[in-house]
C-alpha cells in the first residue's frame, strides 16, 4: 500500500549523513527512476555516468500516493525512467504511478519494456502477445538512427525479456516507430498455452515475423524501447542513456530554460529505495579503522600448525567436534570435499563440545568456549537461543519474540536486523587478533590466507524470504496453527522448530584446514570482559580468559598432531560393519583386505524408499501452468522444485576403545554424510548437527556411557544438514587474486569488501558408462548415464587380483594370456577416448545451448540488480560469463559476477538484499516467488533453496610497536552456498517393534529446474530425477551396507 512522504523519511532521513564540502554546484538533471517491482531495475544504474547517478534516485510504483507525488516529489525531477516489470501496464497494481506520469506532458520519460508498453497503451495502442515469448535471447536491432538510437550502429545486439508487445499496426498516429527486430521461432505451438492462444497464425509462427522494439511521440518527450538495453549482453546500453539525457536536454531548451540544474535535497534522496551516491554514505563498517586506544571487549587467538602436520580433516572432525545422538551439543563442517578445485581452498570445522585424548594426553578435559545455537521462525517471529556457557555446564533456552525486540528497538524489524545488531557487538572496535606460529613465534594477521575468524554458521532457510523481499505477504495456506507458539502451557511440535526457517551456531573456537598450503589453525575468542553478556545474546560467549582459550588451543593442537603420527584415532575403533569398512580411514600399518566389488545403485527414476511431493503427473501439470504465466508476461523464468522424501532408521552406535575409557557416541547422520562426500564431493560440502529448540524429554534410554554434560540418557531431536552443494551464492572478503584492477582500471584495495555470486544455471550429465562399439567388450558392465561409476577402478575390480581363475568347484581355470590383457587394455582404452569425446560433445552442447544460455544470463542480469542495492553500481561486474564447470555427475553453466559493497552496509544486510537466491526463485523475484507459493502448493521448502555458510566477525591485528596504531585493516568475510544438493534430516527418537528406543530421521532431498518458455515439460521432469541423483544413491548404498 502506498505511504506518505512523511514516514518514509522517518524511517530513511536517519541514515543520511550530513552534506560534505560547500555550496551548490552545476548538476546532472535530476532523473527519477520507477520501479515496477522487477528484477533488472537496478541495472538501469550502470547506464548512468558517475555525474549523472549523483542526481537519481529509485522508488516504487506503489511507494506513494499520486496526489502526494505529483505535488510533492514530481516537481524536483527532469526525467523519469520507467522500468521493466512483470505483467500488463493496463493493471493499475502492476503499473501503479506510471499511468498518471504518461498522462503529464511536461516531463521527458523514457520507458523500458514494460515502460514502453505502458506508453503505447497511454497513447491509444493495443499491447498484445507477440509472435512468441522471447526471455533472455539475443536480437539485432535495426533502427531509424533518430533519438535513442542517434549515432548506434545498425543490426546491434540486444536482449529481450517480453511475452507481451505493442505492434506497428496497432500504433496511434501520434505513435512513431523507432526500432524494429526479426523474430526467429524457438519454440513450438506445443510450449504455448492452448487457452487464450496468442492471434499469430502457424504460417506467420513458421517465417520470421517483425518486431516492434522502439516508439516515440511525435509531440511529447516519451520515449521507449521494448528489449532491455541495461541487460549485461546489451550492446550500446549507455549511449541510449545517454542520448536520453540529450533529448530531455533539448527539450528544456526548446522552453527556453538554463541548463544549470540544481542538486536533489537531501530530504528527496532520503526517499530512494536504494542510495545511488557513494559520496553521500557513512562511513559505518569501514574496510579501515582509525584506532584511538580503544579497548575491545574480544580477542582472537590463531596457533598455526607447524607444516609437516597434515592428518585427513575427516578424522579431525570425527575425532574431536562429532556428537552423538544423546549430546545437546552442536557440531559443523564447511568441508571442501572436492580437492583439488579452486573454490575448496579451505575447510572450517567446530562444535561445542570437544572430545580431547585426557588419558594419553592432557589428563583432564579442557572446558571450551561460551557458544550460543540460535534458531527462528518467520511465521511465529520467535528467536530461540541455546546457551552453552562452557563445555563443563549444560544449555539452556532463550526465547525472543521478534516483537517485543522491535518495541524496545525500532529498527529491529526482522530477524536479519537482529543478527547484524549481534555481529555488530564484535565489531564496534574490531577484535584484535594476535598470530602464533608453531614454535610460539608472532605471526602475521595479514599472512592469514584466510577470512573467517569465528562468527555465525548455519543457514537461511528459504522461508527468510518473508522477512528480504519488500512487497512480500505470507499466504494464509503457509501460516502456522500449533498453539505451543501462543499458549506457554502448550508443547510444540510443529516444522517451525522440527525445520526452523534460520539456524545458526554462534562458533567462537574452530580448527581451519588450507588444503593448498596444506596448513592447519586453530583459534578461539577470548572474552576480555567476562561477565558481559554479548549485545542480543544474552550470556557471555567465548572463552573466559586468555590462559582457558591458550589451554583450549594447546589441547586441540595436541589432539591433531596425534592423530597426524598414530595415522588414525586411538578414540574411534572402526566399526565392525560394512560402513566402517568402506568409509573410515584406515591406518597404513593395517594389513591389505581384500576390496568387494560394488557399483552404486542407479536411481534412474524414483526408488523406494523415496516418494516425491509431485508425481511426475503432478509437476508435468504445474510445469505447463508455469508456461501460462510466462506466456501472460507474469514471469520470465520460473525455478519449479519439488522434494523426495523418506523415512529411515539410523543405527545408534558407539565408537572409541572401551579399554583405554574413550568410547563415546558414533552419529549415524555422519556415517551417511562420509558416504555423501565421498560419492559426490562438491566444493561447498557441509556437515551442520544441531539440537532442535524443544525442550521437554522425548525418551529415556539408560546408557553410562555418555562422554560429557551434554549427553544423556535423552535421545535428542536434532537438525542434520547434509550438504553437497557446488554452487556459491554469495561471498564477501578481499579482491579476488585474479583481479587488479576496477572497472575504471584503479587499483583495488586489498582490504575492499568484494562481494561475488556464482548463479549456476545449465545442466548436463557427465558421460560415464561404456562407450564400445557393439563388436567390442571392454568388460565394463555398461551403465546408464547416472551417477554410478564407469570403467573400474581399484576401488572397483574383483576380490581375487591374480591372472589365475578359479571355478566354482576350485577347479583352476586358464590363465589369461598376455596378449588378452594387451587387447583388452586396448579396448578399455579405446572406449575410455570415446567416453572422453561424448563428454567434450556434451560440454560443447551445453556451452551452446540456447535455452541454458538464456536461463543463466536472466539469473546473472538478476543477481547484477540484486549487488546494485548494496554496491556501487559502477563496480558491478562480470568477470566470467557462461563458464563451464564440471563435477563428479553434471557439467554446469556458471557465471561470475562481482561488486563492492557500500560502506554503511554490513555483511548480513548485505546477503539479505539477494536472498533468496536467483537461481532458485526466477525473475523478477518477487513475482516468481509469489508464482510459485501456488505452483508448489504452499508446500515448505525448508532449508532447500537457501544458503548455507558463514558469516564471520571482523578482526583486526593486534597492535605492536611494528603496527601503524592509527590505522589498521579490519578483515571480515561471508561465504554462502546454495543449498542444493543436499539431504536435510530431521532426527526423531522413535520406538521399534519391541518397545525400544531406536532413531529415525526423515529425510528430504529437493531439487528442481528452471522453465523458461523454451522448457520441454517431460525433459524438465528427467532433470528433476537427474539432479536427485546426486544425493539419493547416497542414501540408498548407506540402506544397504547398513543392512548387510
Amino acid at each position: 500500500m502506498p505511504g506518505s512522504i512523511d514516514s518514509h523519511l522517518q524511517a530513511r532521513l536517519a541514515m543520511q549523513p550530513p552534506r560534505t564540502g560547500s555550496g551548490r554546484r552545476k548538476a546532472s538533471l535530476r532523473t527519477l527512476i520507477v520501479d515496477n517491482y522487477d528484477s533488472y531495475t537496478f541495472n538501469l544504474l550502470q547506464l548512468l555516468d558517475q555525474d549523472q547517478l549523483d542526481n537519481v534516485i529509485v522508488i516504487r510504483n506503489d511507494q506513494f500516493a499520486w496526489p502526494e507525488f505529483e505535488q510533492r516529489i514530481l516537481p524536483y525531477f527532469d526525467q523519469i525512467i520507467l522500468s521493466p516489470g512483470p505483467g500488463r501496464p493496463e493493471r493499475e497494481q502492476d503499473f501503479g504511478i506510471c499511468t498518471q506520469i504518461l498522462q503529464t506532458n511536461h516531463i521527458p520519460v523514457f520507458g523500458v519494456c514494460l515502460g514502453h508498453q505502458g506508453i503505447g497503451w497511454r497513447h491509444g495502442a493495443k499491447v498484445t502477445y507477440g509472435p512468441e515469448p522471447v526471455h533472455g535471447q539475443i536480437a539485432h536491432i535495426q533502427h531509424d538512427n533518430t533519438g535513442l538510437f542517434q549515432g548506434i550502429p545498425q543490426e546491434f545486439e540486444a536482449v529481450r525479456y517480453h511475452s507481451l508487445v505493442v505492434r506497428e499496426q496497432d500504433l496511434p498516429e501520434d505513435l512513431v516507430p523507432t526500432a524494429w527486430c526479426l523474430s526467429f521461432p524457438l519454440i513450438t505451438t506445443d510450449n504455448l498455452p492452448k487457452e487464450n492462444a496468442t492471434p499469430i497464425s502457424n504460417t506467420e509462427r513458421a517465417l520470421e515475423s517483425k518486431v516492434l522494439m522502439g516508439i516515440r511521440h511525435r509531440t511529447l518527450p516519451h520515449h521507449g524501447v521494448q528489449f532491455h538495453p541495461e541487460s549485461i549482453c546489451t550492446q550500446f546500453g549507455k549511449q541510449m542513456m545517454n542520448n536520453f539525457f540529450k533529448i530531455s536536454r533539448a527539450f528544456y531548451k526548446s522552453r527556453g530554460r538554463r541548463d544549470a540544474m540544481p542538486e536533489l535535497p537531501d530530504w528527496i534522496r532520503a526517499l530512494s529505495v536504494v542510495p545511488t551516491r557513494t559520496t553521500f554514505m557513512p562511513s559505518i563498517s569501514s574496510s579501515r579503522l582509525a584506532y584511538k586506544d580503544q579497548s575491545s571487549q574480544y580477542s582472537l587467538l590463531i596457533h598455526a600448525l607447524d607444516p609437516t602436520i597434515f592428518p585427513e580433516p575427516e578424522i579431525v572432525f570425527s575425532s574431536l567436534f562429532l556428537t552423538g545422538p544423546r549430546s545437546k551439543a552442536a557440531s559443523w563442517w564447511l568441508d571442501s570435499a572436492r580437492q583439488p578445485h579452486p573454490m575448496s581452498r579451505f575447510s572450517f570445522m567446530g562444535g561445542v563440545e570437544t572430545r580431547c585424548y585426557h588419558d594419553q594426553i592432557s589428563g583432564q578435559h579442557v572446558p571450551g568456549a561460551g557458544q550460543a545455537v540460535i534458531q527462528y521462525s518467520t511465521l511465529h517471529k520467535e528467536i530461540c537461543i541455546r546457551h552453552y556457557h562452557s563445555q563443563s555446564e549444560v544449555s539452556d533456552i532463550k526465547k525472543i519474540r521478534m516483537d517485543d525486540v522491535q518495541a524496545e528497538e525500532a529498527s529491529v524489524g526482522t530477524f536479519w536486523d537482529w543478527m547484524s545488531n549481534v555481529m555488530a557487538g564484535f565489531g564496534k572496535q574490531g577484535v584484535e587478533t594476535e598470530v602464533v606460529g608453531p614454535n610460539g613465534e608472532q605471526g602475521d594477521f595479514d599472512g592469514v590466507p584466510f577470512d573467517f575468524f569465528a562468527g555465525m554458521v548455519g543457514y537461511f532457510g528459504y522461508g527468510m524470504k518473508r522477512e528480504s523481499l519488500e512487497g512480500y505477504h505470507t499466504p494464509i495456506e503457509q501460516q502456522c496453527q500449533c498453539i505451543g507458539h501462543t499458549h506457554e502451557d502448550q508443547v510444540c511440535t510443529c516444522d517451525c522448530l522440527r525445520q526452523p526457517d534460520a539456524s545458526f551456531m554462534l562458533a567462537t573456537q574452530a580448527v581451519v584446514y588450507d588444503h593448498v598450503d596444506k596448513r592447519i589453525y586453530v583459534l578461539g575468542i577470548v572474552n576480555l570482559h567476562a561477565a558481559t553478556p554479548l549485545q542480543d545474546i544474552g550470556t557471555p560467549v567465548g572463552f573466559s580468559s586468555r590462559e582457558a582459550c591458550q589451554n583450549w588451543i594447546q589441547s586441540v593442537s595436541q589432539s591433531i598432531v596425534h592423530l597426524a603420527n598414530n595415522g588414525s584415532p586411538t578414540t574411534e575403533t572402526r566399526r565392525r560393519s560394512v560402513i566402517a569398512t568402506s568409509y573410515t580411514n584406515s591406518s597404513k600399518s593395517e594389513p591389505l583386505q581384500a576390496k568387494q566389488r560394488y557399483r552404486r545403485p542407479s536411481s534412474a527414476g524414483l526408488v523406494p524408499p523415496f516418494k516425491v511431493d509431485a508425481t511426475e503427473k503432478d509437476y508435468l501439470k504445474a510445469i505447463q501452468d508455469s508456461l501460462n504465466f510466462i506466456h501472460e508476461g507474469e514471469s520470465y523464468e520460473l525455478c519449479l522444485t519439488t522434494q523426495f522424501r523418506a523415512r529411515i532408521p539410523l543405527d545408534e552406535h558407539q565408537q572409541g576403545d572401551p579399554q583405554d575409557g574413550t568410547q563415546f557416541q558414533g552419529d549415524p547422520a555422519y556415517d551417511l554424510y562420509k558416504i555423501l562426500r565421498k560419492l559426490n564431493p562438491a566444493p561447498f560440502s557441509a556437515f551442520l548437527s544441531v539440537p532442535t529448540a524443544h525442550e521437554d524429554p522425548v525418551l529415556h534410554h539408560h546408557d553410562p556411557r555418555h562422554f560429557n554434560d551434554y549427553s544423556s540418557d535423552e535421545l535428542v531431536r536434532k537438525l542434520v544438514i547434509l550438504s553437497s552443494s557446488p554452487e556459491r551464492f554469495l561471498k564477501i572478503g578481499q579482491k579476488p587474486k585474479d583481479e587488479g584492477r576496477t572497472l575504471n582500471n584503479d587499483p583495488v584495495s586489498l582490504s575492499a569488501r568484494t562481494v561475488e555470486m556464482k548463479p549456476i544455471k545449465g545442466t548436463i550429465a557427465v558421460a560415464k558408462g561404456c562407450f564400445c562399439k557393439e563388436d567390442e567388450g571392454c568388460g565394463v558392465d555398461e551403465q546408464e548415464d547416472d551417477d554410478s561409476s564407469g570403467h573400474a577402478d581399484e576401488d572397483d575390480i574383483d576380490q581375487d587380483q591374480s591372472d589365475e581363475k578359479f571355478s566354482a568347484t576350485g577347479a583352476p581355470m586358464a590363465r589369461i594370456s598376455s596378449a588378452d590383457r594387451r587387447r583388452r587394455q586396448s579396448t578399455r582404452d579405446r572406449c575410455e577416448e570415446a567416453r572422453k569425446r561424448e563428454d567434450q560433445s556434451r560440454i560443447d552442447s551445453l556451452s551452446r545451448n540456447i535455452k541454458e544460455r538464456a536461463e543463466n544470463l536472466m539469473i546473472v542480469d538478476l543477481i547484477r540488480n540484486d549487488l546494485a542495492h548494496v554496491c556501487s553500481s559502477e563496480s558491478v561486474r562480470v568477470p566470467y560469463l557462461m563458464h563451464v564447470e564440471s563435477y563428479e555427475t553434471v557439467h554446469q553453466l556458471v557465471t561470475t559476477v562481482r561488486g563492492e559493497l557500500y560502506d554503511h552496509v554490513d555483511n548480513t544486510q548485505a546477503v539479505r538484499a539477494c536472498f533468496p537466491p536467483g537461481s532458485m526463485t526466477g525473475a523478477p523475484k518477487l513475482r516468481s516467488v509469489q508464482l510459485l507459493d501456488a505452483l508448489e502448493r504452499h508446500v515448505s521448502r525448508g532449508v532447500y533453496s537457501g544458503c548455507l555458510g558463514y558469516i564471520g566477525i571482523p578482526a583486526v591485528a593486534a597492535v605492536s610497536k611494528t603496527k601503524d596504531q592509527f590505522q589498521r585493516k579490519v578483515r571480515s568475510a561471508v561465504d554462502l552456498s546454495v543449498v542444493i544438493r543436499t539431504a536435510v534430516l530431521s532426527v526423531e527418537p522413535s520406538k521399534d517393534n519391541e518397545g525400544s528406543s531406536a532413531l529415525v530421521g526423515d529425510l528430504s532431498v529437493g531439487a528442481g529446474g528452471a522453465l523458461t518458455i523454451l522448457s520441454d515439460p517431460e525433459e524438465e521432469w528427467r532433470e528433476v530425477l537427474l539432479k536427485s541423483r546426486s544425493v539419493v544413491p547416497s542414501v540408498l548404498t548407506y540402506l544397504h551396507r547398513n543392512a548387510a
